[in-house]
C-alpha cells in the first residue's frame, strides 16, 4: 500500500439465530437504543482515528 493511499477494511458481523430472535422480539425503540448505545461504546472504546479504517464516515474526525 502506497503513502499516498488509503485501503479500508472490510468488517462482517454475524449474528446467532438466538440472538436474531432477540432482535426480532424488541420494539423499535429498543432497537434504536440498542444501536445508540453499541455506537457510543465503540466509538469510547477504539476512537474515530481507528473507526475510520473500517468505515469512511469517521475520516477526519478526532
Amino acid at each position: 500500500m502506497g503513502a499516498d493511499r488509503k485501503e479500508h477494511i472490510s468488517i462482517v458481523y454475524t449474528f446467532t439465530k438466538e440472538k436474531l430472535d432477540e432482535f426480532r422480539d424488541m420494539t423499535v425503540r429498543q432497537r434504536l437504543q440498542w444501536l445508540e448505545e453499541a455506537n457510543l461504546f465503540i466509538n469510547k472504546t477504539i476512537g474515530f482515528k481507528k473507526r475510520a479504517l473500517t468505515d469512511v464516515r469517521f475520516e477526519g474526525l478526532e
